[in-house]
C-alpha cells in the first residue's frame, strides 16, 4: 500500500521537518565535490528538499548542477575582470566569448532544475519549496539556539 505524502502544514510534517533539520544531505556514492566552492554550492542546492525527498538519482542530477554552478562563478569572475568587451588581434572591440560560455552553461543548469523541479513542489506558486523552506528554518533555528548537539538525530554523528 502506497504511503500518502504529508501536508507541509500538518502537525506530522513540521515534526518530521524538525527531526530532519540537522541532517546534511551528503553526494551519493561515486560523486566527489572537488572543492570547497562546490561544498558549498552543494549545501545551499540540497537544502531545497528535505533530505527524506532526495532520491539517489536525484542527487546525481543535483552534482551536475553543483559542477555547472562552480564553472559559471570561476568564468562570470574572470568576465568581470576581463568585461563584457575585449579587444581581438585588429584592436577591434568584440564580444567577449565568456558571454557565450556562461549562457551555455547557465541554461544547461537551468534545464537540469527544471526537469527536476527543484523551483516547485506544487502546482500553486505560493507554496513553493514548502518543504525545503521548513527544513531550512528549522536548522536557523537550531543554529540559533545552538542546541543541535542536544537534539539526538538519527544519522548524524
Amino acid at each position: 500500500m502506497a504511503t500518502r505524502k504529508l501536508r507541509s502544514d500538518s502537525t506530522a510534517s513540521q515534526a518530521q521537518n524538525f527531526s530532519q533539520g540537522g541532517i546534511e544531505v551528503k553526494p551519493p556514492e561515486g560523486i566527489e565535490l572537488n572543492s570547497e566552492v562546490e561544498e558549498t554550492i552543494w549545501k545551499q542546492f540540497s537544502k531545497c528538499r528535505a533530505p527524506c525527498d532526495w532520491r539517489d538519482f536525484d542527487l546525481v542530477l543535483l552534482a551536475k548542477i553543483v559542477k555547472l554552478e562552480a564553472y559559471i562563478r570561476k568564468h562570470q569572475a574572470t568576465l568581470d575582470a576581463s568585461g563584457p568587451l575585449i579587444k581581438n588581434k585588429r584592436e577591434t572591440l568584440v564580444e567577449n566569448p565568456l558571454l557565450r560560455v556562461i549562457d551555455t552553461l547557465q541554461r544547461q543548469q537551468m534545464a537540469i532544475i527544471r526537469s527536476m523541479s527543484l523551483n516547485q513542489t506544487d502546482s500553486d506558486p505560493r507554496t513553493l519549496n514548502s518543504i525545503g523552506k521548513s527544513v531550512n528554518e528549522t536548522q536557523n533555528v537550531l543554529k540559533e539556539f545552538s542546541v543541535q548537539s542536544l537534539i539526538a538525530i538519527p544519522g548524524a554523528k
